[in-house]
């Protein structure tokens, strides 16, 4: 409570830029959403594969659009993400974390979060707002919680708090959300039956294909189950609901790039299945492998 008065709107005036809140409207457009989900998808990789993280180390991940740096040592976890010049994001967004981390006694630090941070252009100044209190953040702020605890080998829960606002983005089904391609589909039927014909085909076919895929979906890595839950939670839904909102005119002269969006989406889906398949040859080859190498003849005779 002794930091709540940094958050009235009356004091907002006389604090420094890094103290000040950030706008919320920053991280509400799409690409403001794709940083933070980007952010927690990087996350959770480490966290899945903590047990190789050592004590001092650096992660990098590199994408066209997204660039992601997490420092680790044994006192303090130093995050960097940010947008590229190759982001379509209208602000460009720096964004920096500063945890200090619990060391072996998981309460003996309080307020780990040191500097939490984005620095963005908007109309030609630089801004610097803090994003501690803010509601986009409070996932990241945990799964930084849960890396803290997996590196000391400490139990943890991916699942944050049901305080947690950012918990929304999250599957209702937990780590397979193939539930919601039953939903879209009651949509298609009930909500979205004014649709094109051509649009319903198109969008059932990709429901099916999402059918098709959810046997191999254990195969897939963090990132690929990612997309696959936000194309089901938010990429289809905001995309036909929006569409439907326009009027006539306005739905005409964007049918072709609907249509276009949903096939991309489709063609993106049966990659990663055909992807799935080749894993599982591979995978058999190898179990034949060492099959062979450990129940032949000559390895017995050997023994």
């Amino acid at each position: 409570m002794a930091k709540d008065w940094l958050t009235h709107p009356w004091i907002e005036r006389w604090l420094p830029d890094h103290l000040r809140p950030v706008e919320d409207h920053i991280f509400t457009e799409a690409h403001g959403l794709d940083i933070v989900m980007e952010i927690e998808s990087a996350l959770d990789r480490l966290i899945e594969h903590a047990e190789r993280v050592k004590h001092a180390q650096q992660f990098k991940k590199n994408g066209k659009t997204f660039r992601f740096r997490l420092k680790v040592n044994r006192k303090r976890m130093k995050m960097l993400a940010y947008e590229t010049p190759s982001s379509e994001a209208a602000i460009k967004k720096r964004i920096v974390i500063d945890y200090l981390r619990k060391g072996i006694d998981a309460n003996k630090r309080k307020n780990r979060l040191k500097d939490a941070t984005v620095q963005y252009l908007k109309n030609g100044q630089t801004y610097i707002r803090s994003i501690k209190h803010s509601s986009h953040f409070q996932t990241v702020f945990y799964k930084l919680e849960i890396l803290d605890d997996a590196l000391f080998g400490r139990a943890i829960s991916a699942t944050p708090p049901s305080s947690t606002p950012a918990k929304k983005t999250e599957s209702k089904d937990g780590e397979h959300p193939f539930s919601l391609v039953h939903s879209l589909e009651n949509k298609l039927t009930m909500e979205w039956q004014t649709l094109d014909d051509m649009l319903t085909n198109r969008l059932t076919e990709l429901l099916e294909e999402m059918k098709r895929v959810e046997p191999v979906y254990h195969y897939f890595d963090i990132e690929e189950r990612y997309m696959i839950k936000r194309m089901l939670q938010q990429d289809i839904p905001s995309l036909i609901e929006t569409y439907l909102s326009l009027s006539k005119n306005h739905q005409q002269e964007r049918f072709e790039k609907v249509y276009e969006a949903l096939v991309h989406m489709e063609v993106t889906i049966k990659k990663l299945r055909h992807e799935s398949e080749r894993v599982k040859v591979e995978k058999m080859d190898q179990l034949l492998k060492l099959t062979e190498k450990r129940y032949s003849q000559d390895a017995l005779k050997d023994k």
